[in-house]
């Protein structure tokens, strides 16, 4: 039985590998605004080449992860 499901559970964990990770990965579409009130401004800025948007990266110190923020028209440059 184990020699049926170890090499079907291992061809799976490939699939979904190459699903998330695939030519483009898995991204996020940027956001509007800031996710929360506990989240800072870097003070990065990039333009984004797909979209052609100005990003703003956004940080959560609790939890280290970063969001992407479309640039608003009031921040310097």
């Amino acid at each position: 039985m184990i020699a049926f499901f170890l090499p079907f559970g291992f061809g799976l964990a490939l699939l979904l590998i190459w699903f998330f990770f695939r030519k483009g990965g898995y991204k996020r579409r940027p956001l509007d605004a800031p996710p929360g009130p506990d989240w800072s401004f870097t003070g990065e800025r990039f333009l984004d080449p797909p979209s052609g948007e100005m990003l703003e990266v956004w940080y959560c110190p609790r939890t280290g992860e970063r969001a992407y923020v479309r640039a608003r028209a009031g921040r310097g440059a």
